[in-house]
């Protein structure tokens, strides 16, 4: 095989345009940087979304040979392996602007509570809430983020919030029966326009984010930072790079990357002085254990042998119900910002109960009110007219409850690569080894009974709760701490800027670096390290230290 290098030396290669990589060249091209990014797809053109393709327009369209931008990857073009017996659902996005397309948007800032932790499982983080403050600030402001003015410590308030969208009718009767039940609930935090910035119109309430935004009204790298990093002049892209390898040079330290054009299966290297991995955590692990070396047998900078362990993520459930308060009610359109209006954050902490199990649980609240399908009334009984009135009674009534509880890191949930199977670059491939322990099924319980205590007190008529049952792992999609932060390079791969320990021109700024899931949804905070990570990396970068 032909290896192509290159003479050139950039300033700085980063791997992946999602959040984290997305943040990392669009922060470095703006500080005088010259930054070549490397993504694995290719752009997504937003004229092509069927955002706004109603479900009989789409069947005529399938049936015509049309299909919609395919946003996720296949596991037959890159495949991950699984023990027999531990499932984990893995979601990948390969394009400018990875998982952003089509993510969930809530915006959910950590507290010291997360950052502090000291329960005997993992580390804390190497900083505190207010180091991060700023960057969360700033943040918001560039992303536009909507909510609420609550302020508590698992989630500090913003200033910078824009206006929440109203709650729906079963949202307010829900928050109602939390409160009843002594559980506060707050208007959630989405990275949603509600009003128009910079260019963007505000939200129409579709209800179809999970199709691309086609009008660019929730945030998403490829609409919202690439262009700006390429209006300097400072952004070199390259679609279809599928990254295998972080290259070293004789001292240890990155000297570049090597990898393979998607299409043509042909191999390249490039060259740069500093190196920022963002290609998020699963690939981003598989891509620093298979960049061995005679300095690195097990992996570049893995002096601490952490990298793969501790893999996090969070274990979830579904209930959902009929609110009879609600029966009868004239049909709304309940689309909204395309997801819940209203948060619980976690609570478990301040009622002074001593628990059996470390963490916590928050609760989203998404497809509740007069939402298209109504699929569950599939589940009804009944025929004809008498069934067709039931459904239009319990259109309006409909809620749904979605709490997410902490998994905690533990060596044993990790990531590891197998020599002996690899893909079509001749790259081994992952091995995702993780399940929830016996502090996840214990959290598991009082979730089940926070769910009924809160269906009870708004007098629910039950639709689906099946105690026990929870997602397969993955299904989340926040997997983290494969790569973790810490004050001790013993313990830890990166120090709080992001910069590994031992090899100092090497950044991890995707949810790797994390040391611990948290309940929260964690593409904040991912942004928010990688702009801090970032403005450190080009400090550095002016005194001469990289």
């Amino acid at each position: 095989m032909q290896i192509r290098k290159q003479s050139k030396i950039y300033d700085a290669v980063v791997i992946g345009s999602g959040a984290s990589g997305g943040m990392a060249a669009w922060n470095l091209t703006r500080q005088g940087v010259n930054v070549l990014l490397l993504d694995a797809g290719g752009k997504f053109d937003r004229a092509s979304f069927w955002t706004h393709v109603l479900p009989y327009e789409a069947r005529e369209r399938r049936a015509r040979g049309d299909r919609p931008p395919n946003f996720y990857l296949s596991e037959k073009e890159q495949p991950y392996l699984t023990p027999p017996d531990q499932p984990f659902k893995l979601v990948r996005v390969w394009g400018i602007g990875g998982k952003t397309n089509v993510w969930g948007r809530v915006s959910l800032r950590y507290g010291d509570v997360d950052f502090k932790v000291n329960d005997g499982y993992g580390i804390p983080w190497p900083f505190e809430y207010r180091d991060i403050k700023p960057y969360y600030d700033k943040v918001d402001q560039l992303i536009g983020v909507n909510g609420g003015n609550d302020d508590q410590d698992v989630l500090p308030g913003s200033e910078f919030h824009l206006p929440p969208p109203a709650p729906r009718c079963g949202e307010v009767l829900l928050k109602k029966a939390a409160s009843q039940a002594g559980i506060s609930v707050v208007s959630g935090r989405r990275a949603v326009l509600t009003k128009p910035k910079d260019g963007w119109p505000a939200c129409h309430y579709c209800g179809r984010c999970g199709s691309g935004c086609d009008t660019g009204s929730f945030f998403n790298s490829a609409d919202h930072l690439i262009p700006l990093a390429l209006e300097t002049g400072r952004l070199e892209i390259r679609s279809n790079a599928v990254v295998a390898r972080i290259l070293a040079d004789k001292e240890g330290r990155a000297s570049g990357v090597q990898y393979f054009d998607r299409k043509t299966k042909r191999e390249f290297q490039v060259r740069a002085r500093v190196v920022v991995l963002g290609a998020s955590c699963i690939d981003s692990t598989r891509i620093l254990l298979n960049s061995k070396s005679n300095l690195y047998p097990t992996g570049i900078g893995n002096t601490s042998g952490v990298i793969g362990k501790y893999l996090t993520e969070q274990v979830r459930f579904h209930a959902r119900a009929f609110l009879p308060e609600l029966y009868g009610r004239e049909t709304t359109n309940d689309d909204g910002i395309g997801g819940e209006h209203i948060y619980m954050p976690r609570f478990n902490h301040r009622d002074g109960r001593r628990r059996d199990y470390a963490r916590g649980y928050g609760m989203q609240f998404w497809g509740i009110g007069c939402q298209a399908g109504a699929g569950w009334a599939k589940g009804l009984p009944g025929f004809g007219p008498g069934f067709k009135h039931d459904v239009k009674k319990r259109y309006p009534s409909w809620v749904e409850l979605h709490p997410y509880g902490e998994v905690v890191p533990v060596p044993e949930n990790r990531v590891e690569v197998d020599e002996n199977r690899v893909d079509d670059y001749g790259v081994p491939l992952p091995r995702i080894i993780f399940k929830y322990g016996d502090n996840e099924m214990k959290m598991v319980d009082e979730m089940y009974d926070t769910v009924e205590r809160i269906l009870h007190e708004a007098k629910a008529e039950i639709f689906e709760i099946n105690r026990g049952d929870y997602d397969t792992p993955g299904n989340a999609i926040h997997e983290h701490g494969t790569c973790r932060m810490g004050a001790d390079p013993k313990t830890s791969a990166l120090n709080g800027f992001c910069q590994m320990h031992t090899v100092k021109n090497l950044f991890v700024v995707d949810g790797s670096a994390f040391p611990s899931a948290t309940e929260k949804n964690p593409t904040l905070t991912i942004l928010a390290l990688a702009w801090r990570a970032t403005d450190y990396l080009a400090g550095e970068m002016k005194k001469g230290n990289l």
